[in-house]
């Protein structure tokens, strides 16, 4: 059968999105494994905690649709 994907992302990871002008921040807030069988993540927006978005793990490791954010030394 299909070989299961995994994450190279872990919990407090910042992505930002890769066509995003804004340039927001997305935060790993839970990892798992849906119903379906695929592993997905769900983000948190940094400046707004209460906007949420759950992406498959093949998507957030797309650089079509996500790269890692900068780290930066006040964080």
């Amino acid at each position: 059968m299909f070989k299961r994907k995994s994450i190279d992302a872990q919990v407090g990871d910042m992505f930002i999105k890769a066509h995003d002008t804004k340039k927001s921040v997305w935060v790993v807030e839970r990892i798992f494994e849906h119903v379906d069988g695929i592993l997905h993540a769900r983000l948190f927006n940094k400046t707004q905690p209460k906007t949420m978005i759950t992406v498959s793990a093949s998507t957030l490791a797309d650089p079509d649709f996500f790269h890692r954010a900068p780290v930066s030394q006040g964080d």
